[in-house]
């Protein structure tokens, strides 16, 4: 008798089939009954388990015992019994291995070395970690929603401080906004073990606010709790919430177990709610870098509601010093910048980002004092390490001055304080190719071009584009459908034939540069130095962050020509290094010349 017809006569078939779907139910029953009853997650995976081990079991009985109405009988032993028997222990063994085998010998829930909250302390040595999620505008209003998302980072502000949690960051967490992914799935693209999110509903004076904390490790819920307060209470409510959490994780964040757990503190410098809620509106539009002057305005009113709201003056600060590189001309920012900057220094002395603001201000005037600059942009590292803008505007410092390891050194903090800071990144791309590296400069470029970030120094690539082949993108990166045919070009021949001088590029450049509408060309220097009108690049009074151009590789014949040279000593770069020293690939040529390799 054949083995499968054996098999269907004894009722093995039938046996497994019901236990199959008698089993897939207890799993998804106790999927969801497991962890509301704060089950852990191991407990499911056992129970799993022991349905497993019990298939091949119930089988083996199904093969030697039938049920007749004399009761359980043993079957006749046949050929097969042995086939049976070892397949079912074959099962087994499958089962437990893969139970073991899908349990991690060490459990790393750490946030990767660098993102915030890592500064100090190695990965292996952060065994709390988490993500604060931007909270759910849940008011009727849709303009609330910069409310929700200024007190979720609020309380990731508040918790970064806390020593031994590793905190994600802002550009980290904020990613998932509006997205429908598990905090589960969320936790593990973070690398962090805890969740917080929360909803925030607002409706005139009152306020409720929902949060809760997820052990994302072990599926369930630590804590929730919901606040129905007035909107004065705003700072006490993030004061809450934030030392909730680190009662939830009292004995993880500290090195001795008799240690009380840190308390945590949410700076509440100002009365003025009305001031409150249009600085968490203006600063979340800063921070999207959208409608810089209507936000420079907002500030503007949030520190006539308050004039000694401190982060007021500040956010006024950082506005307008980076509106006029946005295009924004209808002011003058660089005295607004200057004395924000002042005020807020002046209110508090701790903040970090209007001494990053003193270092552009010193920026603006040429020659820049670029140890000035620098040493602001130390101040503001100092005040607070996680200053990412401080670290991305150091590292172009360094990348002016041609000292590109430096740079690196800079612009990588940046990136692992904010991964989805893609400006640093770009910037790292752009130090990278001008240091020679352009394997990892063009990767680097096109990973965040992939991502939709397509302006900022993007004219530095085209030509090394154009001579790498990639002549089409580096065309369409040029906007060259814009240009007047006479310059197209002039501009064509000259990336064909770099060595080829066009007799009148200076005239040409002149003629054509105030006709480009293309934003990419508001850096009359890159133009002059594509048609080869060196001594133009050098001339050219333009944005300080284009000042790079006097690195640029392409064409090669710029590189310690008259027009470098005397760009690089009217920004003070020079300046900088007799009194500094060189950069590895300069040397000083007497009192008066210096040689760049």
């Amino acid at each position: 008798m054949s083995l499968l017809t054996e098999l269907k006569r004894r009722n093995v078939i039938k046996v497994g089939a019901a236990y199959l779907l008698v089993g897939w139910l207890a799993v998804q029953a106790a999927s969801i009954g497991f962890p509301a009853f704060g089950a852990p997650a191991w407990a499911l995976r056992v129970f799993i388990l022991v349905l497993l081990l019990g298939f091949p079991f119930a089988a083996v009985m199904a093969w030697m015992f039938q049920i007749t109405a004399d009761g359980v009988k043993a079957e006749t032993a046949t050929s097969g019994s042995k086939l049976v028997i070892g397949g079912a222990i074959v099962l087994a063994a499958l089962a437990i291995a893969w139970y073991y085998r899908g349990q991690p010998t060490v459990r790393d829930s750490a946030v990767p070395a660098g993102e915030v909250g890592a500064i100090a302390t190695p990965a292996a040595q952060l065994p709390k970690s988490i993500a604060v999620l931007p909270f759910v505008n849940m008011s009727a209003d849709a303009d609330n929603q910069f409310f929700a998302d200024g007190i979720s980072e609020e309380l990731l502000n508040a918790l970064v401080k806390v020593p031994d949690l590793g905190v994600a960051s802002r550009t980290s967490s904020f990613a998932y906004k509006g997205k429908e992914i598990s905090a589960g799935d969320i936790a593990r693209e973070l690398k962090v073990r805890y969740i917080l999110e929360g909803s925030v509903r607002k409706s005139g004076d009152k306020v409720r606010i929902t949060a809760q904390l997820i052990d994302a490790e072990q599926d369930r819920h630590l804590w929730s709790q919901t606040y129905d307060r007035e909107l004065t209470d705003i700072f006490k409510i993030q004061d809450e919430i934030a030392n909730a959490i680190v009662s939830a994780l009292r004995g993880s964040l500290t090195t001795s177990t008799a240690a009380a757990a840190p308390a945590v503190k949410v700076r509440a410098d100002t009365e003025n709610m009305k001031a409150y809620e249009l600085y968490l509106k203006a600063r979340e539009n800063f921070i999207a870098r959208r409608e810089l002057d209507v936000t420079t305005d907002m500030f503007q009113r949030v520190v006539q509601l308050d004039p000694k709201f401190a982060r007021g003056w500040e956010g006024l600060a950082a506005t307008a010093s980076v509106a006029p590189s946005w295009g924004f001309k209808n002011r003058d920012y660089r005295a607004l910048s200057k004395q924000a900057a002042d005020r807020a220094l002046e209110l508090d002395p701790s903040l970090s980002m209007p001494w990053a603001v003193k270092s552009q201000i010193i920026g603006d005037t040429w020659p820049i004092d670029f140890s000035a600059a620098l040493v602001a942009l130390d101040k503001a590292v100092a005040a607070d390490p996680r200053n990412a803008t401080a670290f991305l505007w150091r590292g172009i410092s360094w990348t002016q001055l041609g000292f590109f390891d430096r740079a690196l050194a800079d612009l990588d903090r940046a990136v692992a304080l904010e991964p989805g800071y893609l400006n640093a990144s770009r910037y790292k791309a752009l130090a990278l190719l001008l240091s020679g590296k352009e394997d990892e400069a063009f990767a680097l470029f096109e990973s965040g071009f992939a991502k939709g970030f397509v302006n900022s120094r993007s004219e530095n690539f085209i030509a090394p584009l154009y001579a790498r082949g990639h002549r089409a993108e580096a065309l369409l990166l040029m906007g060259i459908e814009k240009m007047p045919p006479e310059l197209r070009e002039a501009i064509l021949t000259r990336f064909d034939h770099p060595d080829k001088p066009l007799a009148n590029a200076r005239a040409l450049a002149d003629r054509h540069l105030a006709d480009l509408d293309d934003p990419a060309f508001s850096n009359g220097s890159m133009l002059r130095l594509w048609l080869g009108d060196y001594e133009g690049v050098a001339d050219a009074d333009d944005s300080v962050t284009t000042t790079i151009v006097a690195w640029d590789r392409y064409p090669a014949s710029f590189r310690n020509s008259p027009g470098m040279k005397r760009k690089l000593v009217a920004i003070g770069a020079v300046a900088y290094w007799r009194a500094n020293g060189f950069p590895p690939q300069c040397h000083p040529l007497g009192a008066s010349d210096f040689n760049c390799d």
